[in-house]
């Protein structure tokens, strides 16, 4: 589906209403169609976005007032068929893929772990074997980047928990997209999230954090240049967070190995998107970490690939 250009049925089916209900919203101005030639409404995902985000109206809303039992979502798209799309420089159907998975009730962190992260992963695999350049590496990362934005666009956030989070890659390692990744799960979970990007070092780091008392940091790392200097900067901020009553989420490749976990200790090691969003979820609700230990305490003790292993060379 293009990610433009729907007509009243495709709006209907997207958001799980009747084609009634559509041409009511059009009428009531809730959407703003185009008219072709024949006359006949054709509507932008990014206007039923505008709606979701003003009115409220999740993928499975009858009215801003009203909801109906979700229906089970199509199946997501392939690791493979999507990082041709990335590789073809293919940004519109990208967008539109995730779009439409999002707006299919898939949650976010199964689009991320499912699609995004190992379609990332066959990239890196590609790049690795020789099969593409580094400029081809270089291409689906931007795409891939530019289909995100797009698709945070039209997430809607969550109910507001007043909690509030820091996310940033360490000094040294310029992958991004995990940031951005974890980032858009922070915002539909209702968390107020400062996005600080890759390469940032972790005695500012340190220092934004008294600055701010964020309730969660989550910092990610596939691999740490300086190791000495960093496990001493990380005490430090360590401190930090432990004097506020925060928490501190890892993720990335390099925290895979049972020694740097020693030296960088954690409320969590995030073995993927979906064991974040079940944290920042259950920390929300409970209030503070002290409550999750015995549903997190294992996280740190079954090495797998991490939320951050996106193959960004």
């Amino acid at each position: 589906m293009a990610a433009a250009n729907l007509t009243t049925r495709d709006v209907a089916k997207l958001l799980l209403v009747s084609e009634a209900t559509v041409k009511r919203w059009a009428d009531d101005g809730l959407l703003l169609p185009k008219k072709t030639v024949g006359g006949h409404r054709r509507f932008s995902i990014q206007s039923v976005a505008r709606l979701r985000r003003e009115q409220g109206i999740s993928p499975a809303a009858q009215s801003p007032t009203k909801r109906v039992r979700k229906r089970n979502p199509g199946s997501l798209p392939s690791a493979e068929s999507f990082s041709e799309l990335l590789l073809s420089d293919n940004e519109a159907e990208a967008t539109a893929q995730l779009i439409d998975a999002y707006l299919q009730n898939h949650a976010l962190a199964t689009l991320f772990d499912t699609t995004i992260t190992n379609a990332m992963h066959r990239v890196g695999d590609l790049w690795f074997n020789g099969t593409i350049t580094i400029a081809d590496e270089h291409l689906a990362t931007r795409v891939m980047l530019s289909a995100l934005q797009k698709l945070r666009g039209i997430v809607v956030p969550g109910q507001a928990t007043g909690l509030k989070a820091v996310a940033c890659g360490v000094e040294g390692d310029l992958h991004e997209l995990p940031i951005h990744l974890a980032e858009i799960i922070f915002e539909s979970e209702g968390w107020d999230i400062s996005n600080l990007g890759p390469n940032t070092p972790l005695f500012t780091l340190r220092d934004m954090v008294a600055q701010k008392k964020p309730d969660l940091v989550c910092i990610s790392a596939r691999s740490i240049v300086d190791l000495d200097r960093a496990t001493t900067e990380y005490a430090q901020l360590r401190k930090i967070i432990e004097k506020i009553n925060g928490s501190t989420v890892l993720g990335g490749e390099a925290f895979r190995d049972s020694s740097l976990r020693q030296r960088f200790p954690a409320e969590l090691y995030a073995e993927s998107f979906g064991g974040l969003s079940k944290f920042v979820k259950e920390l929300a609700k409970n209030g503070s970490f002290s409550s999750l230990r015995s549903t997190f305490r294992g996280a740190a003790r079954k090495p797998k690939r991490h939320l951050a292993q996106t193959n960004e060379e």
